[in-house]
């Protein structure tokens, strides 16, 4: 449902596999989409000629309206979550940004989401809520970085109604430690209770 902007420099390309040439570009882009699939498709920017440093490219998602008001609710404007997975591999990686454009909205305002240079050879997810006062739409600009090894992709676009909630936190090996001492300590004392019973 995205439709490249028609006031930019070039285009977002959909794309399945792997993007770069390994002949001219072995080191940018994505082998796979963020499944790990090559069937899968993702889109991305192509920083080979002719395409120059600072170049942008804009995907622009139809417009959205927003819930109506909840009278019971305290989030005032709405929230939404917009969601999406990038990949940022190349030693000329330029910039990705992420904008919220409101109805009547002529220019883009500061970004919301923003990350420039490279991030590695694996997909990430970045989640941004948003609180729009009106019809919205959510723009994506990849920007060409200084040479070609500069391929920015995204993948699986989300917009989910309510603030974004953080990833469940990862278990440490020190808490996993510690809470089987603490059960260790509880069944000794369970243990020793029993034994004083009898």
């Amino acid at each position: 449902m995205f439709t490249q902007d028609k006031n930019d420099d070039f285009d977002w390309t959909r794309h399945s596999a792997a993007t770069r040439d390994t002949k001219y570009t072995p080191n940018t882009g994505p082998s796979t989409d963020h499944t790990g699939s090559k069937q899968g498709f993702y889109m991305y920017i192509e920083t080979s000629r002719p395409r120059k440093e600072g170049d942008q490219a804009r995907l622009v998602s139809p417009f959205f309206n927003i819930a109506p008001k909840n009278p019971y609710g305290i989030t005032n404007p709405p929230a939404y979550c917009f969601g999406f997975f990038y990949h940022m591999y190349g030693k000329h990686i330029g910039t990705l940004n992420a904008f919220l454009k409101q109805k009547g909205q002529m220019t883009l305002e500061a970004p919301l989401w923003s990350l420039s240079g490279n991030q590695g050879d694996r997909w990430k997810q970045a989640k941004v809520s948003i609180h729009p006062t009106s019809s919205f739409q959510v723009v994506l600009e990849g920007i060409r970085g200084p040479g070609i090894e500069g391929d920015i992709a995204i993948d699986d676009i989300t917009l989910e109604e309510g603030e974004c909630r953080d990833p469940p936190p990862n278990i440490s090996a020190n808490a996993l430690s510690t809470s089987s001492h603490i059960w260790l300590l509880y069944a000794t004392l369970v243990l020793t209770l029993l034994e004083g019973q009898r």
